[in-house]
Protein backbone atom coordinates (compact mmCIF):
# COMPACT_ATOMS: atom_id res chain seq x y z
CA UNK A 1 0.00 0.00 0.00
CA UNK A 2 1.40 3.44 -1.08
CA UNK A 3 1.22 6.50 0.06
CA UNK A 4 2.01 10.30 0.08
CA UNK A 5 6.01 10.72 1.20
CA UNK A 6 5.63 12.35 4.73
CA UNK A 7 1.88 11.52 5.37
CA UNK A 8 1.73 9.53 8.74
CA UNK A 9 -0.92 7.09 7.71
CA UNK A 10 -1.76 5.25 4.92
CA UNK A 11 -5.58 5.05 6.39
CA UNK A 12 -8.01 7.82 7.37
CA UNK A 13 -11.13 7.69 8.84
CA UNK A 14 -14.92 9.16 7.11
CA UNK A 15 -14.88 13.02 8.15
CA UNK A 16 -17.81 12.45 9.12
CA UNK A 17 -20.76 9.68 9.94
CA UNK A 18 -23.24 8.44 7.37
CA UNK A 19 -25.45 8.88 9.93
CA UNK A 20 -24.91 12.19 10.62
CA UNK A 21 -24.48 13.02 6.87
CA UNK A 22 -28.20 11.15 6.29
CA UNK A 23 -29.67 14.19 8.68
CA UNK A 24 -27.97 16.98 7.31
CA UNK A 25 -28.27 16.10 3.71
CA UNK A 26 -24.50 15.38 3.15
CA UNK A 27 -24.48 12.64 0.91
CA UNK A 28 -21.36 13.01 -1.12
CA UNK A 29 -18.82 12.46 2.64
CA UNK A 30 -15.00 12.79 2.19
CA UNK A 31 -12.94 9.66 3.49
CA UNK A 32 -9.55 10.79 3.46
CA UNK A 33 -7.48 8.60 2.34
CA UNK A 34 -9.49 5.78 3.01
CA UNK A 35 -7.51 3.40 0.91
CA UNK A 36 -4.14 3.92 -0.98
CA UNK A 37 -3.95 1.90 -3.88
CA UNK A 38 -0.63 0.35 -5.70
CA UNK A 39 -1.96 1.51 -9.02
CA UNK A 40 -4.65 3.07 -10.90
CA UNK A 41 -7.23 1.12 -11.85
CA UNK A 42 -7.24 0.30 -15.51
CA UNK A 43 -11.12 2.11 -15.99
CA UNK A 44 -9.62 5.21 -14.39
CA UNK A 45 -9.30 8.71 -16.11
CA UNK A 46 -6.91 10.89 -16.02
CA UNK A 47 -7.88 14.65 -15.09
CA UNK A 48 -6.00 17.80 -15.92
CA UNK A 49 -3.56 18.67 -12.91
CA UNK A 50 -3.28 22.16 -11.44
CA UNK A 51 0.62 23.15 -10.98
CA UNK A 52 2.68 25.63 -11.11
CA UNK A 53 2.69 27.66 -14.66
CA UNK A 54 -0.91 27.73 -14.66
CA UNK A 55 -2.74 30.70 -15.37
CA UNK A 56 -5.08 32.13 -12.29
CA UNK A 57 -6.62 35.70 -12.12
CA UNK A 58 -10.35 34.88 -12.41
CA UNK A 59 -10.64 38.70 -12.33
CA UNK A 60 -7.80 39.72 -15.26
CA UNK A 61 -7.82 36.66 -16.63
CA UNK A 62 -3.65 37.12 -15.77
CA UNK A 63 -1.43 34.50 -14.41
CA UNK A 64 -0.83 35.29 -10.46
CA UNK A 65 3.15 36.17 -10.02
CA UNK A 66 4.42 34.34 -6.83
CA UNK A 67 6.66 37.03 -4.93
CA UNK A 68 9.77 36.56 -4.08
CA UNK A 69 10.98 33.46 -2.36
CA UNK A 70 7.91 31.53 -2.94
CA UNK A 71 6.32 29.22 -6.19
CA UNK A 72 2.60 28.67 -7.42
CA UNK A 73 1.84 25.35 -5.76
CA UNK A 74 -1.30 25.34 -7.54
CA UNK A 75 -4.00 27.14 -9.07
CA UNK A 76 -7.81 26.21 -9.72
CA UNK A 77 -10.94 27.85 -10.91
CA UNK A 78 -14.60 27.06 -11.01
CA UNK A 79 -17.31 28.51 -13.26
CA UNK A 80 -20.98 29.38 -12.75
CA UNK A 81 -23.95 30.39 -14.42
CA UNK A 82 -24.12 33.95 -13.34
CA UNK A 83 -26.66 35.32 -10.64
CA UNK A 84 -26.63 38.57 -8.49
CA UNK A 85 -27.16 36.38 -5.33
CA UNK A 86 -24.30 34.23 -6.66
CA UNK A 87 -21.56 36.97 -8.02
CA UNK A 88 -22.06 38.95 -3.99
CA UNK A 89 -21.80 36.17 -2.03
CA UNK A 90 -18.71 34.80 -3.86
CA UNK A 91 -17.00 38.15 -4.22
CA UNK A 92 -16.93 38.44 -0.26
CA UNK A 93 -16.15 34.92 0.44
CA UNK A 94 -13.15 35.90 -1.35
CA UNK A 95 -12.30 38.93 0.24
CA UNK A 96 -12.62 37.53 3.42
CA UNK A 97 -9.62 34.65 2.62
CA UNK A 98 -7.49 36.66 0.17
CA UNK A 99 -3.97 36.98 1.15
CA UNK A 100 -4.31 34.88 4.23
CA UNK A 101 -0.90 33.39 5.17
CA UNK A 102 -0.47 29.67 6.79
CA UNK A 103 2.08 28.87 8.52
CA UNK A 104 3.65 25.53 8.79
CA UNK A 105 2.18 23.29 10.46
CA UNK A 106 -0.93 25.45 10.84
CA UNK A 107 -4.56 24.06 9.63
CA UNK A 108 -6.69 26.38 7.46
CA UNK A 109 -10.31 26.49 8.37
CA UNK A 110 -12.89 28.04 5.42
CA UNK A 111 -15.51 28.77 8.22
CA UNK A 112 -12.76 30.39 10.98
CA UNK A 113 -11.88 32.60 7.37
CA UNK A 114 -15.29 33.49 6.00
CA UNK A 115 -17.16 33.56 9.11
CA UNK A 116 -20.75 32.68 9.65
CA UNK A 117 -22.96 33.57 6.13
CA UNK A 118 -24.88 36.34 7.74
CA UNK A 119 -26.62 39.43 6.40
CA UNK A 120 -24.56 41.17 9.34
CA UNK A 121 -21.80 39.42 7.91
CA UNK A 122 -22.04 40.63 4.51
CA UNK A 123 -23.83 38.27 2.83
CA UNK A 124 -27.45 37.63 1.00
CA UNK A 125 -29.75 34.75 0.42
CA UNK A 126 -29.28 32.74 -2.11
CA UNK A 127 -29.94 28.73 -2.86
CA UNK A 128 -28.64 26.27 -0.41
CA UNK A 129 -29.49 22.48 -0.28
CA UNK A 130 -31.13 21.14 2.54
CA UNK A 131 -32.65 17.82 2.91
CA UNK A 132 -32.19 16.82 -0.99
CA UNK A 133 -33.94 19.52 -2.32
CA UNK A 134 -32.96 23.61 -3.25
CA UNK A 135 -33.88 26.26 -0.62
CA UNK A 136 -33.61 29.96 0.26
CA UNK A 137 -30.92 30.81 2.76
CA UNK A 138 -27.98 33.44 3.85
CA UNK A 139 -24.98 32.48 1.57
CA UNK A 140 -25.82 30.83 -0.78
CA UNK A 141 -23.20 29.97 -3.81
CA UNK A 142 -20.45 30.29 -0.96
CA UNK A 143 -19.62 26.21 -2.07
CA UNK A 144 -17.94 27.39 -4.80
CA UNK A 145 -15.56 29.03 -2.93
CA UNK A 146 -15.17 25.79 -0.82
CA UNK A 147 -15.15 23.70 -3.90
CA UNK A 148 -12.16 26.16 -5.70
CA UNK A 149 -9.88 25.86 -2.46
CA UNK A 150 -10.11 22.31 -1.90
CA UNK A 151 -9.14 21.70 -5.47
CA UNK A 152 -6.32 24.41 -4.83
CA UNK A 153 -5.13 22.22 -1.64
CA UNK A 154 -5.48 18.75 -3.30
CA UNK A 155 -3.44 20.09 -6.32
CA UNK A 156 -1.06 21.86 -3.83
CA UNK A 157 -0.28 18.47 -2.30
CA UNK A 158 -1.28 19.54 1.12
CA UNK A 159 -3.32 17.73 3.58
CA UNK A 160 -6.79 17.75 4.23
CA UNK A 161 -8.08 17.40 7.53
CA UNK A 162 -11.77 18.33 7.21
CA UNK A 163 -13.85 18.27 3.70
CA UNK A 164 -17.77 17.17 3.25
CA UNK A 165 -19.49 17.05 -0.79
CA UNK A 166 -22.51 18.06 -1.68
CA UNK A 167 -24.97 15.52 -1.05
CA UNK A 168 -25.82 15.42 -4.84
CA UNK A 169 -23.76 15.96 -6.96
CA UNK A 170 -23.51 19.17 -8.90
CA UNK A 171 -22.79 19.13 -12.91
CA UNK A 172 -20.80 21.93 -12.58
CA UNK A 173 -18.42 20.79 -9.79
CA UNK A 174 -15.29 17.50 -10.59
CA UNK A 175 -16.83 14.57 -9.19
CA UNK A 176 -15.56 13.57 -5.84
CA UNK A 177 -13.72 16.54 -6.25
CA UNK A 178 -15.89 19.05 -4.52
CA UNK A 179 -17.02 20.69 -1.25
CA UNK A 180 -19.21 22.53 1.04
CA UNK A 181 -19.89 23.89 4.06
CA UNK A 182 -22.33 24.57 6.82
CA UNK A 183 -21.60 26.95 9.59
CA UNK A 184 -21.52 24.58 13.34
CA UNK A 185 -21.54 21.35 11.35
CA UNK A 186 -19.16 21.33 7.91
CA UNK A 187 -15.72 22.91 7.64
CA UNK A 188 -13.53 22.94 4.87
CA UNK A 189 -9.92 22.51 6.20
CA UNK A 190 -6.64 21.47 5.67
CA UNK A 191 -2.89 21.40 7.15
CA UNK A 192 0.22 23.15 5.71
CA UNK A 193 2.62 20.35 5.75
CA UNK A 194 4.59 21.59 3.09
CA UNK A 195 7.33 22.74 5.60
CA UNK A 196 7.23 26.44 4.33
CA UNK A 197 4.29 29.24 4.77
CA UNK A 198 1.49 29.19 2.11
CA UNK A 199 -0.25 32.45 0.99
CA UNK A 200 -3.82 32.17 -0.32
CA UNK A 201 -4.41 34.73 -3.72
CA UNK A 202 -8.37 34.20 -4.54
CA UNK A 203 -10.26 36.45 -7.02
CA UNK A 204 -13.60 36.47 -8.83
CA UNK A 205 -16.08 37.53 -11.78
CA UNK A 206 -19.59 37.02 -11.83
CA UNK A 207 -19.35 33.99 -13.27
CA UNK A 208 -15.80 32.37 -12.26
CA UNK A 209 -13.77 31.98 -8.70
CA UNK A 210 -9.84 31.04 -8.69
CA UNK A 211 -7.77 30.49 -5.53
CA UNK A 212 -3.95 30.35 -6.10
CA UNK A 213 -1.63 28.72 -3.61
CA UNK A 214 1.36 30.05 -3.39
CA UNK A 215 4.26 28.38 -1.05
CA UNK A 216 7.28 25.97 -1.57
CA UNK A 217 7.13 22.97 -4.14
CA UNK A 218 7.18 19.48 -2.70
CA UNK A 219 6.20 17.70 -5.78
CA UNK A 220 7.05 18.61 -9.36
CA UNK A 221 3.16 17.36 -10.58
CA UNK A 222 0.10 16.62 -8.72
CA UNK A 223 -2.34 14.44 -11.09
CA UNK A 224 -5.66 12.91 -10.61
CA UNK A 225 -7.79 10.25 -11.94
CA UNK A 226 -11.15 9.40 -11.34
CA UNK A 227 -12.74 6.05 -11.21
CA UNK A 228 -15.96 5.04 -12.75
CA UNK A 229 -19.37 5.37 -11.42
CA UNK A 230 -20.80 2.65 -9.14
CA UNK A 231 -23.89 2.10 -7.67
CA UNK A 232 -25.82 4.11 -9.31
CA UNK A 233 -29.32 4.93 -8.48
CA UNK A 234 -32.08 6.43 -10.02
CA UNK A 235 -34.28 9.67 -9.29
CA UNK A 236 -37.51 10.08 -7.95
CA UNK A 237 -40.61 12.96 -8.93
CA UNK A 238 -41.58 14.92 -6.18
CA UNK A 239 -44.50 17.32 -6.06
CA UNK A 240 -44.27 20.24 -3.48
CA UNK A 241 -46.89 23.44 -2.94
CA UNK A 242 -46.19 26.07 -1.46
CA UNK A 243 -44.01 29.68 -2.40
CA UNK A 244 -40.87 28.53 -0.95
CA UNK A 245 -40.73 25.69 -3.64
CA UNK A 246 -37.75 25.61 -5.74
CA UNK A 247 -37.92 24.14 -8.88
CA UNK A 248 -35.53 20.43 -9.34
CA UNK A 249 -33.82 18.77 -12.11
CA UNK A 250 -33.38 15.34 -11.69
CA UNK A 251 -30.10 13.35 -11.19
CA UNK A 252 -28.79 10.14 -10.35
CA UNK A 253 -27.02 9.36 -7.20
CA UNK A 254 -23.88 7.14 -7.70
CA UNK A 255 -20.00 6.46 -5.95
CA UNK A 256 -16.93 7.69 -7.14
CA UNK A 257 -13.37 7.14 -6.57
CA UNK A 258 -10.47 9.72 -7.13
CA UNK A 259 -6.61 8.96 -6.86
CA UNK A 260 -4.06 11.86 -5.97
CA UNK A 261 -1.31 10.82 -7.22
CA UNK A 262 2.61 12.97 -6.47
CA UNK A 263 4.79 13.08 -8.99
CA UNK A 264 8.62 13.90 -8.22
CA UNK A 265 11.04 13.85 -11.28
CA UNK A 266 8.94 12.51 -13.35
CA UNK A 267 8.13 9.38 -10.85
CA UNK A 268 5.38 8.94 -8.49
CA UNK A 269 6.07 8.90 -5.32
CA UNK A 270 3.07 8.77 -3.67
CA UNK A 271 -1.07 8.07 -4.25
CA UNK A 272 -3.97 8.74 -2.29
CA UNK A 273 -7.87 7.30 -2.93
CA UNK A 274 -10.74 9.60 -2.37
CA UNK A 275 -14.13 7.84 -2.14
CA UNK A 276 -17.33 10.26 -2.58
CA UNK A 277 -21.27 8.80 -2.29
CA UNK A 278 -23.96 11.49 -3.71
CA UNK A 279 -26.98 10.37 -3.35
CA UNK A 280 -29.80 11.06 -6.08
CA UNK A 281 -30.88 14.36 -6.68
CA UNK A 282 -35.15 13.92 -7.55
CA UNK A 283 -36.77 15.98 -9.69
CA UNK A 284 -38.86 18.90 -7.69
CA UNK A 285 -41.83 19.99 -9.33
CA UNK A 286 -43.55 23.40 -8.05
CA UNK A 287 -47.76 23.65 -8.08
CA UNK A 288 -50.28 25.90 -6.36
CA UNK A 289 -50.26 25.43 -3.34
CA UNK A 290 -54.59 24.04 -2.21
CA UNK A 291 -56.64 25.44 -0.02
CA UNK A 292 -57.44 21.90 1.35
CA UNK A 293 -53.52 20.38 0.31
CA UNK A 294 -51.48 19.59 3.39
CA UNK A 295 -48.13 21.54 3.20
CA UNK A 296 -45.52 19.50 2.26
CA UNK A 297 -43.67 17.19 -0.29
CA UNK A 298 -46.33 14.71 -2.30
CA UNK A 299 -43.87 11.98 -4.19
CA UNK A 300 -45.10 11.65 -7.45
CA UNK A 301 -45.40 8.58 -9.83
CA UNK A 302 -43.74 5.76 -7.20
CA UNK A 303 -45.63 5.19 -4.39
CA UNK A 304 -42.18 5.24 -2.50
CA UNK A 305 -40.78 7.43 -0.48
CA UNK A 306 -38.02 9.71 -2.00
CA UNK A 307 -34.69 7.83 -2.66
CA UNK A 308 -32.33 9.05 0.15
CA UNK A 309 -28.90 8.08 1.99
CA UNK A 310 -29.12 4.53 3.13
CA UNK A 311 -27.31 5.63 6.66
CA UNK A 312 -29.29 6.12 9.76
CA UNK A 313 -29.76 9.29 10.82
CA UNK A 314 -27.84 11.40 13.98
CA UNK A 315 -29.55 13.43 16.54
CA UNK A 316 -26.84 15.98 15.92
CA UNK A 317 -29.39 18.93 14.37
CA UNK A 318 -27.18 20.17 11.48
CA UNK A 319 -26.17 23.76 10.17
CA UNK A 320 -26.35 25.85 6.93
CA UNK A 321 -24.57 24.59 3.92
CA UNK A 322 -22.31 26.59 0.88
CA UNK A 323 -24.58 26.05 -2.32
CA UNK A 324 -25.56 24.34 -5.05
CA UNK A 325 -23.32 24.48 -7.56
CA UNK A 326 -17.57 21.17 4.84
CA UNK A 327 -14.52 19.08 6.93
CA UNK A 328 -15.18 17.62 10.48
CA UNK A 329 -13.02 18.03 13.32
CA UNK A 330 -13.71 14.52 14.25
CA UNK A 331 -16.03 11.33 13.17
CA UNK A 332 -20.14 11.40 14.23
CA UNK A 333 -21.56 8.89 15.62
CA UNK A 334 -24.84 8.02 14.18
CA UNK A 335 -27.54 7.19 16.66
CA UNK A 336 -30.88 8.21 17.61
CA UNK A 337 -34.51 8.17 15.94
CA UNK A 338 -35.51 8.94 12.35
CA UNK A 339 -37.45 12.44 14.10
CA UNK A 340 -34.54 14.05 14.40
CA UNK A 341 -35.17 17.66 12.49
CA UNK A 342 -33.91 18.45 9.28
CA UNK A 343 -30.82 20.41 9.48
CA UNK A 344 -30.72 23.74 7.90
CA UNK A 345 -29.47 24.68 4.45
CA UNK A 346 -26.18 24.35 3.71
CA UNK A 347 -24.52 26.45 1.07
Amino acid sequence: MRRAPGRTATTRIALISAGTAAVLGFGGVFAGAAAAATGPAPDRTAEPSATAGATAGAAAGAPVKAPAGQQVLSTFTVAYPAAPYRTHNIARAVELINGAVVGQGDIWSFNRAVGERTVENGFVDGIMINDGRYVKSPGGGVSAVATTMYNAMFFAGLKPVEHGAHSFYIERYPEGREATVAWGTLDLRWQNDSGHPVTVRASSTSTSVTVTLLGTKQYDEIRATKGPRTNVTPPVKRTVAGPTCEAQTPLEGFDVSVDRVFVRAGHEVGRETFRTHYTPRDEIVCVPESPTATPGTTPSGSPGAPSASPATPSTSPGAPSASPGAPSASPATPSGSPATPAAPPRA
